[in-house]
């Protein structure tokens, strides 16, 4: 049995399902933003129990856990009062008690590990110690030791955020943050308000192309993804334009590049993971970031890859 955990509106687990029951696979989707009113838990005698609308799930039964977009519980049973906070703390609480009965290794990913993994800090020291070249990177609060960067890069750099990069507002009128060229031009005002919170800074890779990677278990599948500039260069972030121009095209990837993608997924114990890299003008190897629970259902809808395909034969091995 395969527990897929997400929340109602996951396009990605909608295009996955039907794929994975074709396949003969048993799935159970628990979507968390409506958990609350169609669940219910039990434990006795050592055995942790889900009941889904009338269907029974032992924790034992269950072989792999997609852990893909689940949100926090919320019910309209409950009105805002302590009491009702108390009650979904105590449905937390259950769940996260069935699912510790599961194994890390039937997760893809556990959460821990997938916390672990998305720290974009800490990706570049562990991505750089495991032999990927990432570019010369400044994270800071300090005006000064930003102009002096980017002085350093000879104007070459770019500014990306930390976090998710997504700035969410009441409204559900949210803004991505794209990877931007820092100029010149800009320079001054963006000093102005680097103190308001720090800031990553990492000298530009001039790319030839993006590489997109997607990893499931033991394969891995390489994209290529092109669209140029207005002044006919590689694209500074691949997303931009919703990215209905790019152009896409599968690689094999070198050797010692597929020797550091896995030894970088062992270190974070990844089932999962899609990594951005780029190939420069002088064909050199650059890594970004890795992204533990990233899209990539968009490249099997292209037709570019079938990544689907990989998610079938990982969870088809049971123990």
């Amino acid at each position: 049995m395969i527990l897929i955990l997400t929340n109602s509106k996951d396009a990605t687990a909608d295009f996955l399902i039907p794929i994975l029951e074709d396949s003969g696979l048993k799935i159970v989707r628990l979507n968390t933003d409506e958990l609350v009113e169609v669940a219910s838990l039990a434990y006795s005698n050592r055995t942790a129990t889900l009941s889904i609308q009338g269907r029974n799930l032992r924790a034992d039964e269950v072989h792999h856990i997609w852990y893909r977009r689940p949100e926090r519980l919320e019910s309209e049973q409950f009105d805002g009062s302590a009491e009702a906070l108390f009650s979904l703390n105590e449905w937390s609480a259950a769940i996260e008690g069935f699912l510790a009965h599961v194994p890390h290794r039937r997760w893809m990913n556990h959460p821990s590990s997938n916390v672990a993994a998305s720290c974009k800090m800490e990706q570049l020291t562990t991505a750089e110690s495991l032999g990927f070249k990432v570019p010369t990177t400044l994270i800071t609060q300090d005006s000064i030791a930003a102009i002096q960067f980017f002085r350093k890069c000879g104007g070459q750099t770019v500014v990306k955020p930390l976090s998710n990069g997504y700035v969410e507002r009441p409204d559900g009128i949210d803004s991505l943050i794209y990877t931007n060229r820092l100029t010149s031009h800009h320079l001054e005002s963006f000093a102005q308000d680097i103190s308001r919170c720090p800031v990553l800074l990492q000298e530009l890779v001039p790319k030839e192309s993006d590489v997109r990677i997607t990893v499931v278990d033991n394969d891995i599948h390489a994209v290529v993804l092109k669209a140029n500039d207005d002044e006919g260069m590689q694209r500074c972030d691949i997303r931009r334009n919703n990215m209905d121009d790019v152009d896409y095209s599968v690689i094999n990837l070198p050797g010692e590049i597929q020797q550091c993608v896995r030894e970088l997924m062992l270190r974070y114990r990844l089932r999962f993971a899609a990594i951005d890299m780029a190939i420069d003008t002088q064909q050199q190897w650059w890594f970004f970031e890795i992204n533990p629970n990233g899209q990539w259902a968009w490249l099997d809808i292209l037709s570019v890859t079938s990544i689907g395909g990989s998610f079938v034969k990982a969870f088809e091995d049971v123990e």
